[in-house]
Protein backbone atom coordinates (compact mmCIF):
# COMPACT_ATOMS: atom_id res chain seq x y z
CA UNK A 1 0.00 0.00 0.00
CA UNK A 2 1.30 3.41 -0.82
CA UNK A 3 2.09 5.76 2.01
CA UNK A 4 -0.67 8.20 1.04
CA UNK A 5 -3.36 5.55 1.42
CA UNK A 6 -2.02 4.51 4.82
CA UNK A 7 -2.06 8.05 6.03
CA UNK A 8 -5.75 8.44 4.96
CA UNK A 9 -6.64 5.21 6.73
CA UNK A 10 -4.78 6.34 9.80
CA UNK A 11 -6.51 9.69 9.80
CA UNK A 12 -9.92 8.06 9.41
CA UNK A 13 -9.40 5.88 12.44
CA UNK A 14 -10.54 7.48 15.65
CA UNK A 15 -8.18 7.98 18.49
CA UNK A 16 -8.65 5.93 21.54
CA UNK A 17 -11.67 7.13 23.56
CA UNK A 18 -13.19 9.26 20.78
CA UNK A 19 -15.61 6.59 19.53
CA UNK A 20 -17.55 6.10 22.78
CA UNK A 21 -17.81 9.87 23.29
CA UNK A 22 -19.17 10.41 19.79
CA UNK A 23 -21.70 7.60 20.20
CA UNK A 24 -22.80 9.02 23.55
CA UNK A 25 -23.17 12.48 21.96
CA UNK A 26 -25.17 11.01 19.09
CA UNK A 27 -27.41 9.11 21.51
CA UNK A 28 -27.96 12.26 23.56
CA UNK A 29 -28.85 14.16 20.39
CA UNK A 30 -31.26 11.38 19.36
CA UNK A 31 -32.90 11.59 22.79
CA UNK A 32 -33.24 15.37 22.43
CA UNK A 33 -34.72 14.98 18.94
CA UNK A 34 -37.14 12.32 20.21
CA UNK A 35 -38.19 14.62 23.02
CA UNK A 36 -38.67 17.52 20.58
CA UNK A 37 -40.59 15.24 18.21
CA UNK A 38 -42.82 14.08 21.05
CA UNK A 39 -43.47 17.69 22.11
CA UNK A 40 -44.18 18.69 18.50
CA UNK A 41 -46.52 15.71 18.13
CA UNK A 42 -48.40 16.70 21.30
CA UNK A 43 -48.58 20.31 20.08
CA UNK A 44 -49.87 19.11 16.70
CA UNK A 45 -52.54 17.00 18.42
CA UNK A 46 -53.56 20.02 20.54
CA UNK A 47 -53.68 22.28 17.47
CA UNK A 48 -55.75 19.73 15.56
CA UNK A 49 -58.21 19.57 18.47
CA UNK A 50 -58.32 23.38 18.62
CA UNK A 51 -58.84 23.52 14.85
CA UNK A 52 -61.71 21.04 15.08
CA UNK A 53 -63.28 23.03 17.92
CA UNK A 54 -63.03 26.24 15.85
CA UNK A 55 -64.47 24.45 12.83
CA UNK A 56 -67.38 23.17 14.95
CA UNK A 57 -68.02 26.70 16.28
CA UNK A 58 -67.93 28.11 12.76
CA UNK A 59 -70.39 25.49 11.50
CA UNK A 60 -72.73 26.19 14.42
CA UNK A 61 -72.46 29.94 13.81
CA UNK A 62 -73.20 29.44 10.11
CA UNK A 63 -76.25 27.30 10.96
CA UNK A 64 -77.41 29.94 13.48
CA UNK A 65 -77.01 32.66 10.85
CA UNK A 66 -79.02 30.68 8.30
CA UNK A 67 -81.74 30.03 10.89
CA UNK A 68 -81.81 33.73 11.78
CA UNK A 69 -82.07 34.70 8.11
CA UNK A 70 -84.90 32.22 7.57
CA UNK A 71 -86.79 33.45 10.66
CA UNK A 72 -86.28 37.06 9.58
CA UNK A 73 -87.61 36.33 6.08
CA UNK A 74 -90.64 34.60 7.62
CA UNK A 75 -91.26 37.53 9.97
CA UNK A 76 -90.97 40.01 7.10
CA UNK A 77 -93.44 37.98 5.06
CA UNK A 78 -95.88 37.77 8.00
CA UNK A 79 -95.58 41.53 8.57
CA UNK A 80 -96.15 42.20 4.87
CA UNK A 81 -99.25 40.00 4.88
CA UNK A 82 -100.54 41.68 8.04
CA UNK A 83 -99.99 45.09 6.40
CA UNK A 84 -101.89 44.03 3.31
CA UNK A 85 -104.72 42.69 5.46
CA UNK A 86 -104.85 45.91 7.50
CA UNK A 87 -105.01 47.99 4.32
CA UNK A 88 -107.58 45.69 2.74
CA UNK A 89 -110.14 45.70 5.56
CA UNK A 90 -111.35 49.30 5.05
CA UNK A 91 -111.55 48.75 1.28
CA UNK A 92 -113.77 45.71 1.85
CA UNK A 93 -116.23 47.96 3.69
CA UNK A 94 -116.29 50.27 0.66
CA UNK A 95 -116.90 47.24 -1.56
CA UNK A 96 -119.93 46.35 0.58
CA UNK A 97 -121.20 49.96 0.40
CA UNK A 98 -120.95 49.92 -3.42
CA UNK A 99 -122.91 46.66 -3.49
CA UNK A 100 -125.68 48.25 -1.42
CA UNK A 101 -125.69 51.33 -3.71
CA UNK A 102 -126.04 49.13 -6.80
CA UNK A 103 -128.83 47.15 -5.16
CA UNK A 104 -130.67 50.40 -4.33
CA UNK A 105 -130.29 51.56 -7.96
CA UNK A 106 -131.76 48.32 -9.28
CA UNK A 107 -134.82 48.44 -7.02
CA UNK A 108 -135.54 52.17 -7.01
CA UNK A 109 -134.89 55.45 -8.74
CA UNK A 110 -131.31 55.44 -10.16
CA UNK A 111 -130.88 59.12 -9.28
CA UNK A 112 -131.43 58.25 -5.63
CA UNK A 113 -128.12 56.42 -5.47
CA UNK A 114 -126.06 59.60 -6.04
CA UNK A 115 -125.90 60.49 -2.32
CA UNK A 116 -124.96 56.89 -1.53
CA UNK A 117 -122.16 56.83 -4.11
CA UNK A 118 -120.82 60.13 -2.74
CA UNK A 119 -120.90 58.60 0.73
CA UNK A 120 -119.00 55.55 -0.53
CA UNK A 121 -116.33 57.76 -2.09
CA UNK A 122 -115.95 59.74 1.14
CA UNK A 123 -115.72 56.49 3.07
CA UNK A 124 -113.00 55.25 0.72
CA UNK A 125 -111.08 58.50 1.05
CA UNK A 126 -111.26 58.26 4.87
CA UNK A 127 -110.04 54.65 4.65
CA UNK A 128 -107.10 55.71 2.49
CA UNK A 129 -106.28 58.55 4.89
CA UNK A 130 -106.38 55.99 7.70
CA UNK A 131 -103.44 54.18 6.12
CA UNK A 132 -101.58 57.42 5.37
CA UNK A 133 -102.65 57.92 1.75
CA UNK A 134 -103.77 61.44 0.77
CA UNK A 135 -105.46 62.53 -2.47
CA UNK A 136 -103.68 65.29 -4.47
CA UNK A 137 -104.65 67.30 -7.54
CA UNK A 138 -107.93 69.17 -7.06
CA UNK A 139 -109.39 71.65 -9.56
CA UNK A 140 -107.92 75.08 -8.84
CA UNK A 141 -104.67 73.74 -7.31
CA UNK A 142 -101.44 75.03 -8.84
CA UNK A 143 -99.91 72.51 -11.24
CA UNK A 144 -96.91 70.72 -9.69
CA UNK A 145 -94.96 68.51 -12.13
CA UNK A 146 -93.72 66.43 -9.19
CA UNK A 147 -97.30 65.46 -8.26
CA UNK A 148 -99.35 66.02 -11.41
CA UNK A 149 -99.24 64.73 -14.98
CA UNK A 150 -100.53 67.24 -17.56
CA UNK A 151 -102.67 65.50 -20.17
CA UNK A 152 -103.76 68.70 -21.92
CA UNK A 153 -103.53 72.47 -21.72
CA UNK A 154 -106.52 74.83 -22.03
CA UNK A 155 -106.35 78.57 -22.70
CA UNK A 156 -106.65 80.95 -19.80
CA UNK A 157 -110.05 82.50 -19.52
CA UNK A 158 -112.60 83.86 -17.13
CA UNK A 159 -112.06 82.48 -13.67
CA UNK A 160 -109.08 80.34 -14.70
CA UNK A 161 -105.76 81.12 -13.12
CA UNK A 162 -102.78 80.45 -15.41
CA UNK A 163 -100.90 77.34 -14.24
CA UNK A 164 -103.89 76.04 -12.26
CA UNK A 165 -105.55 72.67 -12.67
CA UNK A 166 -108.71 73.08 -14.79
CA UNK A 167 -109.91 69.47 -14.75
CA UNK A 168 -108.93 66.21 -13.04
CA UNK A 169 -109.15 62.96 -15.01
CA UNK A 170 -107.64 60.79 -12.25
CA UNK A 171 -106.86 61.82 -8.70
CA UNK A 172 -103.27 61.50 -7.56
CA UNK A 173 -102.21 59.95 -4.26
CA UNK A 174 -99.26 60.39 -1.92
CA UNK A 175 -98.23 58.40 1.11
CA UNK A 176 -96.15 60.65 3.31
CA UNK A 177 -93.70 62.32 0.94
CA UNK A 178 -93.81 59.45 -1.57
CA UNK A 179 -95.92 59.83 -4.70
CA UNK A 180 -98.04 56.71 -5.17
CA UNK A 181 -99.73 57.91 -8.36
CA UNK A 182 -99.62 61.34 -10.04
CA UNK A 183 -102.89 63.16 -10.68
CA UNK A 184 -103.72 63.19 -14.40
CA UNK A 185 -104.98 66.70 -15.10
CA UNK A 186 -105.76 69.45 -17.61
CA UNK A 187 -103.77 72.62 -16.90
CA UNK A 188 -104.63 76.25 -17.64
CA UNK A 189 -102.06 77.67 -20.05
CA UNK A 190 -99.62 80.18 -18.59
CA UNK A 191 -98.99 83.53 -20.29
Amino acid sequence: MPDDERRDDHQAEPHDGEEPTRVADDLAEVDILRSELSAASERLTALEAEHQACLDKMLRARADLENTRRRHAQEVERAREAGVDAALLPVLGVFDDLGRALQAAETGDPSSILPGVRSVRESLERSLEGIGVQRVGDVGDTFDPDRHEALAVVPAGAGREPGAIAEVFEAGFVRGERLVRPARVVVVQQD
